[in-house]
C-alpha cells in the first residue's frame, strides 16, 4: 500500500477544501461517540451527506465509504460502520490534494 494518495481538486474550491476534510475527520470522531449509544439515524444522517458531499468536491473514495455506511447504518451493522471509519480515517491521513 503506498502511503499517499493524490487527488486533483478543481482550483475554484481550494478554499473550502481544506476544512471539509477537517470536517471529515470530525466526523470520524462523532461517529464513533454514535456507535457507543447506538445512534444509528444519525450515523446514517451524516453517511449520506458524506456520500453526497465526497464526489461533489472531487472525492469519490468519501461517496463510496459514506455510502457503505449508510447502508450499514440501516441495517445496524456496528462492525461495518468501524470498518469504514477506519477506512475514511486512512484515507483522509493519506491523501494529498492538487489544484488544477
Amino acid at each position: 500500500m503506498e502511503n499517499s494518495l493524490t487527488v486533483e481538486i478543481d482550483s475554484e474550491v481550494q478554499s473550502i477544501v481544506p476544512e471539509f476534510l477537517e470536517n471529515r475527520k470530525k466526523d470520524c470522531l462523532l461517529i464513533n461517540s454514535l456507535l457507543e449509544i447506538d445512534s444509528f439515524s444519525e450515523i446514517r444522517t451524516l453517511a449520506h451527506r458524506m456520500k453526497g458531499s465526497g464526489g461533489s468536491y472531487g472525492f469519490d473514495d468519501i461517496s463510496e465509504i459514506g455510502e457503505i455506511m449508510e447502508e450499514a447504518a440501516l441495517n445496524e451493522d456496528t462492525e461495518t460502520i468501524r470498518n469504514q471509519i477506519l477506512l475514511l480515517s486512512c484515507y483522509l491521513d493519506r491523501v494529498t490534494v492538487v489544484y488544477v
